[in-house]
């Protein structure tokens, strides 16, 4: 069964065995990382396509694709740490990946602005980071 699956992995060079049953595990079609870390010449697990917004080092959201699965890459544009796809599984639909890292400041205008660039149907997976403004009682 094709599934979508999302994972904060702190690390891919550390944790590319853990990544590697995952994959064999779920058989997802489609895996949102953040905080990949992805480092020169680093093997990825074989059968899957990489797509990589970067951010500073470690701030990467990244989309792996199933080979197998019929997909373009949806290009977006925006400063915030994001990956989008438009796949084909039972029904076409993008699959958007948002990473906001601790204290990353976000307009409402940006984010709409990015909502506006994904074709529809979408469904949004994300890391979405935040800290209250206010102080406790």
């Amino acid at each position: 069964m094709d599934t979508v699956a999302q994972w904060n992995i702190r690390g891919s060079r550390s944790n590319v065995e853990e990544l590697k049953l995952v994959l064999n595990r779920s058989q997802s079609a489609v895996v949102a990382l953040q905080e990949c870390r992805l480092g020169k010449g680093q093997l990825l697990p074989r059968g899957y396509t990489l797509l990589l917004q970067g951010g500073s080092a470690g701030d990467e959201a990244a989309l792996l694709i199933k080979n197998r699965t019929c997909f373009s890459e949806t290009v977006l544009n925006t400063g915030l740490h994001a990956a989008a796809a438009t796949i084909s599984l039972k029904k076409t639909l993008t699959v958007f990946f948002l990473y906001l890292p601790p204290n990353t400041p976000v307009s409402k205008l940006s984010s709409a602005e990015l909502f506006e660039q994904l074709p529809k149907p979408f469904l949004m997976l994300g890391d979405i980071n935040g800290i209250h403004s206010r102080k406790s009682f």
